[in-house]
């Protein structure tokens, strides 16, 4: 990997929170994953143990599809300046395995699995008399 300088005058991120990367700079390997089990209830009554072992949802433990590479791809990058230069950069958010790089890098794979659940005390979905 050939490896350049990144200079960057500002970045500003407003929230950055499961698993999100700022990097600034080269790197090797940046493999962000993340687990979110999300609960909405019609009241907000929790109790503090409604999950307590992720492993009971497949979502969490499915082998991921990865695409199939059918072509023969081939790559020539000259970098004429071994300077990355930025201005500025405003993020407002960076989450779920997100990731904000300025640099080069070899592997970036990135995983989030979110699995939702919401709970309501009568059928949403059923008609109105």
């Amino acid at each position: 990997m050939h490896s350049r300088s990144s200079l960057v005058n500002w970045v500003y991120v407003t929230s950055l929170d499961s698993s999100g990367i700022v990097q600034i700079g080269d790197s090797n390997q940046i493999t962000p994953e993340t687990k979110i089990y999300a609960l909405q209830r019609e009241q907000p009554i929790f109790n503090g143990n409604e999950v307590e072992d992720l492993t009971q949802f497949p979502i969490y433990s499915q082998p991921l599809p990865l695409p199939l590479l059918t072509e023969d791809l081939r790559q020539t990058t000259i970098h004429e300046n071994p300077v990355i230069k930025v201005g500025s950069i405003r993020i407002t958010g960076i989450a779920a395995s997100s990731v904000l790089h300025v640099g080069s890098t070899r592997t970036i794979r990135t995983e989030a699995r979110v699995k939702h659940n919401r709970e309501y005390f009568s059928d949403p979905y059923a008609e109105e008399d």
